[in-house]
This record gives C-alpha cells, structure tokens and sequence, in this order.
C-alpha cells in the first residue's frame, strides 16, 4: 500500500484518473465535497463525467454542476444525456428531486451499470453512501450501495472526528461504530479505532467487486489532524486490499508536484 500525504494539488493525479471508469464513494467526512472537486478535475482535463448517487445529496448548485437532469426512467435518462452531452462536458442526474427536503434522490446501481455500459462517460462518479453530514460512519448491512461496474472504491473519512466523543453527534450509526471497533459509547475517537473501521469497511466492500480501493483521509486542516493522518496511515500500511491512502485538505486548490507512480497502483488488482 503506498501512502501519500499533500495539502493541495489535482486529485485526479493522486487517484491515477488517466483513462475511464466509475467511482464510487462510501464513508463520511467530504463524500459530496471531493465528488465534485474531481468532476471538476476530470472536466478540466477534457473528460465527460456523470456525478450521481445511489442514496441521495443535496440537489446540486450551479458552482458544484452546470446542469442536472432528472428523470425516473432509464429511457428518459439515455435520451436527456445524449442531448445534454453536446452542451456540458460534467453534468449531474437523478430520480426526483426532493425540494422540500431540497435533496436529490439516485438510481439503482443497475441503472447506473446500463449508463456505464452505454459507453457515453469517461467517468461516472457515484456518491455510494450516506452519512448525514458526519465525519465518520459506520455501514448497515445494506451498505454501502456500490454499481456492479465500480473500478475505484474511496473511502471518505474525517480527520476533524480524532479526539472527539464517540456519539451519534460525530458518528453515523455510532453503535455500530463501537460494535467494530471495541471503542465505547462515551470514550474518545482516536486512531486506532478509526484505522479499525476503515480496515473493516474496505474488506466489507470489497466482498462484492474486485476494484481498486483508495482511503482519503480529508479535514487535515492543521498540524494535530495531519499528524492523526499520518498514524491511521502507518497502522492501514500492511493491509493489501488498500492501494494508497491519501491525507488531504479539500480547503486547499493549489498545484501539486508528483513524484508517484500510477502505473503500480493501475497494475494492483485484486485477483
């Protein structure tokens, strides 16, 4: 597993995005933050992108996407994104839109597999995951709601959770949270059970499909929460199903320099 810390610089470049495929992102912390952040990326580089759920987000701006279709049928869906692709390079889409919840409901992961199969995206980036705004979650059995056509697997997790208490105010599904990891009700967040939870999540997912799975430890906002990631970092380090964890701050736009190399992480496949 590599490990890779950077304050700034293009995503796309530390999740080696260089040729297609589907995203998914599961956890809590920045899952709707970094999905349009790399939307944004992919576009730059002059990709098509999809960004899209299998829960639901908060129906998106125009700074976070220039349009969004909604449509509940497959057909519909096929019909508006042929016609929209000769207008916007990213674009968004859902079922309904919930407008007094103000929130965006998704499509089932094989309707996102048909959209893939269509051959009509680069990318298709699905926020896999919901988590009600927290920085950590621990899934239910149902979860998380990943396509069948997944090639990258993030897992989101928030830095800013280390040192907090573990309740349902700083945890999705606390209970949960401690029935993983041993940590109680009541005692402090620290490393350990953070890496726990990854590590078990991870092997969760990964039961389902053979992708290439990223941790991104995001809110590394200051000296104590980069320090945070560097020890959850070091203790994921012999764990194989991870292909490189990535302590970032999305609070931060500029150029990176990169001295790492994608092509071991693009020939590390899970058999």
């Amino acid at each position: 597993m590599d490990s890779l810390y950077e304050m700034s610089g293009k995503l796309i470049d530390k999740l080696c995005l260089k040729d297609r495929g589907v995203i998914s992102l599961i956890g809590a912390g920045g899952k709707t933050s970094l999905m349009f952040r790399l939307a944004k990326e992919l576009e730059n580089s002059g990709k098509t992108v999809l960004t899209t759920t299998t829960t639901k987000i908060f129906m998106p701006d125009r700074a976070q996407s220039p349009y969004t279709i909604v449509a509940n049928s497959f057909d519909k869906i096929l019909d508006r994104t042929k016609s929209s692709l000769h207008q916007y390079r990213h674009f968004s889409a859902g079922s309904v839109h919930d407008q007094a919840a103000g929130k965006l409901n998704g499509f089932s992961p094989g309707i996102i597999d048909q959209l893939w199969e269509k051959n009509l995206f680069d990318w298709i980036i699905v926020e896999a995951d919901g988590a009600k705004q927290k920085s950590l979650k621990a899934t239910a059995l149902h979860e998380p709601v990943v396509p069948g056509t997944t090639t990258r697997l993030v897992l989101v997790t928030g830095l800013d959770a280390v040192g907090k208490i573990l309740d349902d105010k700083i945890v999705h599904r606390a209970k949960l949270f401690s029935n993983n990891t041993g940590l109680l009700p009541g005692e402090a967040i620290n490393e350990q059970s953070i890496a726990t939870s990854i590590a078990f999540e991870i092997k969760k997912a990964g039961l389902f499909l053979p992708f290439l799975n990223f941790v991104f430890l995001n809110k590394a906002d200051n000296k104590s929460q980069i320090k945070s990631g560097e020890k959850i970092a070091g203790l994921l380090q012999t764990n194989g199903a991870i292909s490189r964890v990535i302590i970032a701050s999305l609070k931060d736009k500029a150029p990176l320099k990169n001295n790492f190399n994608c092509k071991k992480i693009n020939n590390k496949r899970k058999k």
